[in-house]
């Protein structure tokens, strides 16, 4: 493992932390080794449909979720002038930065807390068929449940302040809270279609961690993290168990725009081989 997890701050209430992942790795090595686990034909399988094998078909869509709309079915044409172009145009458009940051959150998520974990849905107080109305994106395994809100930033303070005073990132667990209690089931749904339902008892037993991640541009001095750090003081949910634990994590890259085109060329140079082209 070429990451480590080292929590550089608790809350004054010790219920949130705040966590870099740490690495001895070159910059350009780290941009490679995040695609590298990114793009592994099974590790990329396996967030997209558990337990399916891979067919030539699937990957080359799985990877194409990585490269820009222009760029989709003329693969082998793709310049990379056009590519830094794509990105320069779309720069102030946060869809292509956040899919990414949560691919790359949900990798980290079943490496570093359960390799259990599948996406999925979570309902409270429904049967769901189908990723419906006022169900979160979720990470789930029999031992634990994720919910998470990733960003992907030119500095960290900007994306970690976004994180922590979203209403939409507070009231996930809050809403959590507040609709388990006296709910008659929760209703897990796996991104393969298998439905898991829970009662009010068991989803309380099981553990819940709300996870923060940005991913962004490494910035000196790095004292300049500590201003975010402390931002974990500013998390405020209410009725929090002492089973439910907040971590917000950060991972800083040499370059925001450099490793979007990497991803892209990479994605793309992947896709070629796979037509064979």
């Amino acid at each position: 493992m070429s990451l480590t997890i080292t929590n550089k701050t608790k809350s004054k209430c010790s219920k949130y932390e705040f966590s870099i992942y740490e690495h001895t790795l070159t910059l350009p090595d780290l941009d490679n080794y995040i695609l590298d686990i990114l793009y592994d034909e099974t590790k990329l399988n396996y967030l997209f449909q558990v337990n399916e094998p891979l067919k030539k078909d699937d990957r080359i869509k799985q990877l194409q979720r990585f490269i820009g709309n222009p760029f989709r079915n003329r693969e082998e044409k793709v310049l990379d002038s056009e590519i830094r172009q794509n990105i320069k145009d779309n720069e102030s458009k946060q869809s292509y930065y956040t899919f990414f940051a949560e691919a790359l959150l949900a990798r980290l998520n079943i490496d570093f807390i359960d390799n259990k974990l599948i996406t999925g849905v979570v309902s409270i107080g429904d049967n769901i068929s189908v990723t419906g109305h006022g169900a979160d994106a979720c990470m789930y395994s029999d031992d634990i449940l994720v919910l998470g809100e990733a960003k992907f930033y030119g500095e960290l303070y900007g994306g970690a302040y976004k994180i922590t005073n979203d209403t939409s990132f507070i009231s996930k667990l809050e809403d959590f809270i507040a609709r388990i209690n006296g709910t008659n089931n929760v209703v897990l749904k796996g991104i393969n279609g298998d439905i898991t339902t829970k009662t009010e008892d068991e989803i309380k037993k099981t553990p819940l961690i709300l996870t923060g991640f940005v991913l962004h541009t490494i910035e000196n001095p790095i004292t300049k993290y500590e201003k975010s750090y402390n931002l974990v003081d500013k998390i405020n949910i209410k009725d929090f168990s002492s089973d439910y634990k907040i971590h917000l994590y950060h991972l800083p890259i040499e370059s925001k725009n450099d490793l979007i085109f990497k991803a892209q060329r990479v994605a793309l140079d992947l896709i070629i081989k796979e037509k064979g082209l």
